[in-house]
């Protein structure tokens, strides 16, 4: 696009456009030009660059908006170094809290292409720098009397937001001339300005101005408009859009905002995003080396957003992030520490110790840790399926129970005043004997009874109480029972880290480079110091408790005896192809995953409030819908019809025959060795009579008996 200045067009230009008023009156020339413009963008400090051609000019810039309030200072072109903007950029931070600058430049079309030409290091090395490519605005008071195309293809394009007036180069050849009169004309005017500071700009009177330079109307009219203009972003190329008029009085019209790109994000300016594949927030198709994911999905909403292209690139060391004994990084924290790349889109873990080194976004995802291993073999305890229904303490009370029930059966019905008319009771069986109350109990027990019955109230009273513990107890057993038969139901050896540390079976491992390395090698609490003591124990004979690849962990579970620290997102996706793993239900840690940015990033707001809009419009839901599992479901429970009932899983009754005959072929033996105990007894009693008798016999005097007739 060409532009030539046309002194003499007082005309107003055809457009939609908003009117503003001069600040002050019968004051012109560039400077006011400019005060009114900055005014306008309501710039709170100025940064004002001037070449050897514009110095007085930029003195009148200077003057005038520190007379309005705003604070400005001075630097020739030649001073403008990379080191100059980042001690201004200290000085704003620590003085207006800011992290952008706004810099207006009066020079010559020669110079400033220059200036603009010098090699300014924006590199991702220095952060604050390189974000004022984003974050700065440049206006630009250019004398030059020919068209501006060659500010398009410079290197300004580098520059979101860069504006430009163009005066004609005789108002510098008229300033010139006239140096001392008009810095001493506009130092009056500015002194009454700082009286009426307080007034309305539209009350200042002629008389507060008088004595002012004014320049000849034959070289410019002052009624003149000057197009405003601004580099725009096109799909090929930057062009100078016309956003806006001025005269040299001071008004403004209006079309469009002064800086336009401000409001497209990052202008598609181009990202080195580091991550590293975590299923399902990062998934890498190695065949076609595309990247998708939960993550994924929120990067390439973010580029959308703020209009941003990235390049994807991943650790050397594949790690995810610990800190080493010199105090460096390592994997993807040591990428941003080093400043190698811009965003770190891994769902990296907010840590203490990472923030001292990097930024964190607003955490878009909540995840617990817990505690994987392989399922334990169900067969190894089926014996005990007819007792596991009952806990060990129910078991306990309900044995205890049956005894000390017969017993108080036996006392009511063997001391109970209602026997007391039957003779000979004791030789017979009833209740009233511990054997048939035992057994009447235990028969109650399994819900059949026995063949004597109690006849008195008491007696009663109490089996009918007992026939109600045993209908509630086998109701309760045949229940659960039912249960244990047709689902399997794991017992873990360990529920959480301090039933890990106190067994001795199991190893754990955990993934190395990650939080959890970070965390259990530098915490002070004692389970924590326990586990990286084991991991470290473990590390020296097998290497894979301590891997970075996930993988690994699960081939050393599915073998056996070793527990793996992981997040839960992780076991649920496993889980999809393995139905032989099984987690604790408490949780280790409570994690939070966020995008992370180099340390003191001027950019870590932008993106925390576009992440935290995202949240709020539900998208994040949306994305994990998509990427996640169904809970609790894994292919091969999916696809298994239900099963018959097994040997292995009724084992336990049949070992109870087992143990009845045993029990009965005891009782036999006994019952054998008490008769041949009793036949002993009476045979030995028998043999103690007879010597007795003999000599009962012998002893007897004989009597003489006479009979007489």
């Amino acid at each position: 696009m060409t532009t030539t200045i046309a002194p003499n067009e007082c005309s107003l230009p055809e457009g939609n456009y908003r009117y503003q008023e001069p600040l002050f009156n019968n004051v012109t020339g560039a400077a006011i030009t400019l005060i009114s413009v900055i005014v306008h963008l309501k710039w709170s400090s100025v940064c004002i660059v001037f070449d050897n051609d514009t110095e007085h000019e930029a003195m009148l810039l200077y003057q005038g908006l520190s007379d309005v309030g705003i604070f400005a200072d001075v630097h020739s072109l030649q001073h403008m170094t990379s080191e100059m903007i980042d001690s201004l950029m200290d000085g704003k931070s620590s003085v207006f809290d800011e992290t952008s600058l706004n810099c207006t430049i009066l020079c010559r079309l020669e110079s400033c292409l220059r200036y603009l030409e010098k090699p300014f290091d924006y590199g991702r090395k220095n952060m604050v720098r390189s974000s004022l490519l984003h974050k700065s605005k440049w206006l630009l008071g250019i004398f030059h009397d020919c068209d501006l195309s060659e500010m398009e293809t410079n290197s300004s394009s580098d520059l979101d937001n860069v504006a430009v007036i163009q005066y004609p180069t005789s108002l510098l050849n008229k300033y010139q001339q006239n140096e001392l009169n008009l810095e001493d004309s506009v130092r009056k005017v500015f002194k009454h300005m700082s009286v009426l500071n307080n007034s309305n700009p539209e009350t200042l009177t002629e008389a507060a101005i008088e004595g002012l330079y004014d320049m000849d109307s034959d070289d410019l009219k002052d009624c003149a408009w000057l197009p405003i203009k601004t580099l725009m972003w096109h799909k090929t190329k930057r062009g100078l859009s016309t956003i806006g008029y001025t005269q040299l009085t001071g008004r403004l019209l209006f079309s469009k905002d002064i800086f336009p790109n401000e409001h497209f994000g990052f202008n598609n300016r181009k990202f080195i995003v580091s991550l590293l594949p975590w299923k399902p927030f990062i998934v890498h198709d190695i065949k076609t080396n595309n990247y998708t994911g939960f993550s994924i999905d929120l990067l390439q909403e973010l580029a959308h957003e703020l209009n941003f292209t990235y390049e994807i690139t991943s650790p050397p060391d594949g790690q995810w992030g610990t800190e080493t004994p010199n105090g460096s990084w390592t994997g993807l924290v040591g990428q941003l520490q080093q400043r190698d790349v811009d965003i770190v889109a891994a769902p990296l873990t907010i840590q203490t110790d990472r923030e001292r080194v990097i930024d964190f976004t607003y955490p878009y995802f909540y995840e617990p840790s817990v505690i994987l291993m392989k399922k334990p073999d169900p067969n190894v305890t089926k014996w005990r399926t007819l007792i596991d229904p009952f806990s060990t303490t129910v078991l306990l009370c309900i044995f205890i129970s049956l005894p000390i029930s017969s017993l108080f059966l036996l006392f009511f019905e063997k001391y109970n005043p209602y026997y007391r008319k039957l003779e000979d009771r004791s030789k017979v069986t009833g209740l009233h004997h511990f054997s048939d109350s035992f057994w009447y109990m235990y028969g109650a027990l399994l819900t059949q009874g026995g063949a004597h019955m109690a006849d008195s109230s008491s007696g009663r009273t109490l089996l009918s109480f007992w026939w109600i513990f045993c209908i509630i107890m086998m109701a309760t057993y045949s229940g659960n029972l039912i249960a244990f038969l047709t689902v399997t139901k794991e017992k873990l050896p360990f529920t959480d880290l301090s039933g890990l540390v106190a067994q001795d079976k199991y190893q754990w491992g955990i993934q190395g480079g990650a939080i959890f390395e970070q965390i259990f090698k530098t915490s002070e609490i004692p389970e924590y110091k326990k586990i990286w003591s084991g991991v470290v124990e473990y590390n020296k004979s097998d290497t894979r408790v301590l891997s970075y690849i996930g993988d690994e962990h699960i081939g050393k579970v599915l073998e056996g005896n070793y527990a793996f620290i992981v997040d839960k997102t992780f076991f649920d996706m496993t889980m999809i192809d393995n139905c032989e793993l099984a987690m604790t239900l408490a949780e280790v840690l409570q994690l939070q995953y966020a995008m992370a940015l180099p340390n003191n990033s001027p950019f870590t707001k932008i993106f925390t409030d576009e992440i935290i809009s995202i949240h709020e419009s539900g998208l994040l839901q949306i994305w994990r819908l998509r990427h996640w599992p169904k809970p609790g479901n894994c292919k091969e429970s999916i696809l298994k019809e239900s099963n018959a009932i097994t040997l292995i899983d009724v084992q336990s009754a049949f070992y109870l025959i087992g143990i009845g005959i045993f029990v009965a072929s005891c009782s036999l033996c006994m019952e054998f060795c008490k008769h041949k105990y009793c036949k002993w007894r009476e045979k030995i009693g028998k043999g103690k009579e007879k010597p007795q008798m003999i000599r009962h016999v012998s002893t007897t005097p004989k009597l003489d008996v006479h009979v007489s007739y």
